[in-house]
């Protein structure tokens, strides 16, 4: 079933698709990425754009059956547009399902490539809608051991709000060093106690910081005001959150 989707905060919409390959289509699926390298989109409003890669588990092991693309509009109607286009429904041709989230940036700070793509004139907080958290880092090569072994660790934080939490997927742009995770979470106010009041996950907070594992991250919270399509055989969000 298809949301509707109304802009709600501002003109500037953040889409997160995630694309499900059958697996006699992942060779396809995987030169899709190689052709998206060698020519990324062209589309009128398309400011930001980036082609992941999924983990399975937030892990190290690919999951050659799923990817995403993320791209940052300057309003609803260029992301429609390119969603239509033949180029677009050129890559989803041979898929098994594709969701897409739509979101308002609500606060970013942090540089991706050097560039904050979803930072807003005033940081402000949703109104209803559920909440996604992004964030993205480029690790150093001297601190991959070290976040690689604390990651089963922060995958069973997530796990115990899973009541809270509607949706986390961890991808990347490079395996090992260039990582991303998005969650969405049911309201603010969950993920207020999930960062701020949980000593676990304030622990890794304090040792990237500590430790430097990053070279460039980013942080990022969105509205998430539209969500159409399924991923992993049923709706991207549930039909009663927005």
């Amino acid at each position: 079933m298809q949301q509707k989707y109304l802009i709600r905060i501002h003109p500037l919409i953040v889409t997160f698709t995630l694309l499900r390959y059958p697996a006699r289509g992942w060779y396809p699926a995987f030169a899709n990425m190689g052709r998206w390298v060698m020519r990324p989109f062209q589309a009128e409003g398309l400011q930001f754009q980036k082609m992941m890669g999924c983990g399975r588990n937030f892990g190290l092991i690919p999951d050659l059956s799923a990817y995403v693309f993320l791209g940052v509009w300057a309003d609803e109607q260029a992301a429609r547009l390119f969603f239509e286009s033949d180029r677009w429904r050129t890559l989803c041709k041979s898929t098994k399902e594709v969701g897409t989230l739509y979101m308002n940036p609500l606060r970013s700070h942090g540089a991706w490539d050097g560039q904050n793509p979803f930072d807003v004139a005033s940081p402000s907080r949703s109104t209803g809608f559920p909440v996604a958290v992004l964030t993205r880092a480029t690790l150093r090569l001297a601190a991959l051991p070290d976040f690689w072994r604390h990651i089963p660790q922060a995958r069973q934080r997530l796990k115990a709000h899973a009541d809270d939490l509607l949706l986390a997927i961890g991808v990347g742009e490079k395996p090992f060093t260039q990582q991303c995770t998005v969650s969405v979470w049911k309201d603010e106010k969950t993920i207020d106690q999930f960062a701020y009041r949980q000593s676990g996950h304030k622990e890794v907070v304090r040792l990237t910081r500590e430790r430097r594992w990053y070279s460039e991250e980013l942080f990022a919270r969105f509205a998430v005001v539209g969500s159409e399509g399924t991923f992993s055989g049923k709706p991207l969000l549930p039909e009663t959150v927005l």
